[in-house]
């Protein structure tokens, strides 16, 4: 009897890919920041006071990290944590873009930056006396840069900023969080005369700030075989709404969202940030296309592995006239790929 026991735990261990994925021992991530706990940059970017942190057209935040060793490594990304994106008179996000640098020393000239974050992606501030779908406290967002533009062997400058005339002010541009810190080297700038651009030459550090950090980083990822599965992906759908639903399996997943194409080879995002199950989110048929097309639902893990369901075929709006609303489900067929 305790043989079949054995037998039988072995083969539950084995043949759970959940199981067998936690028992493998990857390194972990490695971050790369002015504070020693990733969780303490709380401050502005959540509610309360936001001391103007705003990152702007005119607001142009550099912070100064050390040099990196990248041993072990096979994925390098900058970031930062941001929220409280503004909203319009209709509830819509102020449209506006967030762009990162990054360069070994303090002047990004010739350097357009990388495409960080739309305020359609940054969680919502919600307005005084009112409710609003899409209100969060501040995400973490990487853009992937290449090895090569992180320094081993000096510092690395990152600049932060928007090419968006739309962002001149705290009353209309996201937060930037921040976190107390107890390093009095100068290693924090804010620039204020830029319009748009990243700062270049020897003015570009303007302002020193001390005692307080902004949230940005540089995330190391090693490599790994972790997976992001999506199952029970369903719809149903009607003339006004589709209704999507699904569950994600992984470790420590980030965030999910809906994709769409027409073909099945080239996909567009189309649905905010979903960031805590459970994992459902309505569309209005007046924001989709009239025509047939195809939906599927992707997930993303904190070492930045996505995972993306099988697809559903979107009837055209026309084809729905006589019929009852529908329930399509896909249950079982799921890929996951590594970016």
């Amino acid at each position: 009897m305790k043989k079949y026991y054995v037998n039988l735990f072995l083969s539950l261990f084995f043949l759970n890919p959940l199981y067998a994925q936690h028992s493998n021992k990857y390194p972990p991530l490695k971050y790369i920041m002015q504070l020693s706990d990733i969780g303490k940059y709380y401050l502005y970017a959540n509610s309360g006071f936001n001391a103007d942190w705003y990152v702007g057209y005119n607001n142009c935040w550099i912070v100064k990290l050390p040099p990196v060793k990248k041993d072990g490594f096979e994925r390098a990304y900058i970031g930062a944590k941001l929220g409280r994106a503004k909203l319009d008179k209709d509830f819509s996000p102020i449209e506006g873009k967030i762009y990162v640098a990054i360069s070994d020393r303090p002047s990004f000239g010739g350097n357009l930056g990388y495409f960080l974050a739309d305020s359609f992606e940054i969680p919502k501030e919600s307005p005084e006396n009112e409710s609003v779908s899409g209100v969060d406290s501040a995400k973490w967002f990487w853009f992937l840069v290449p090895m090569n533009q992180i320094n081993p062997e000096k510092d690395n400058y990152i600049a932060i900023w928007s090419p968006s005339d739309t962002f001149t002010s705290s009353k209309n541009a996201p937060i930037i969080a921040a976190g107390y810190g107890q390093s009095e080297e100068e290693n924090v700038w804010l620039n204020r005369s830029i319009k748009g651009s990243a700062p270049v030459g020897a003015n570009a550090l303007e302002m020193s700030i001390s005692g307080i950090k902004p949230a940005v980083a540089i995330k190391l990822v090693p490599k790994n075989e972790y997976r992001v599965i999506i199952k029970n992906f369903s719809a149903e759908i009607s003339n006004e709404e589709v209704v999507a639903t699904f569950s994600v399996v992984g470790v420590d997943i980030q965030k999910a969202w809906l994709e769409l194409s027409y073909d099945k080879f080239e996909w567009q995002k189309i649905s905010s940030f979903m960031y805590n199950p459970p994992y459902s989110i309505t569309l209005k048929r007046s924001d989709l296309p009239d025509e047939m097309f195809y939906l599927r639902a992707a997930a993303r893990d904190s070492y930045e592995n996505n995972g993306y369901s099988s697809e559903l075929i979107i009837p055209a709006v026309e084809k729905q006239s006589e019929v009852k609303p529908e329930v399509q489900n896909k249950s079982e067929e799921n890929t996951s790929e590594s970016k």
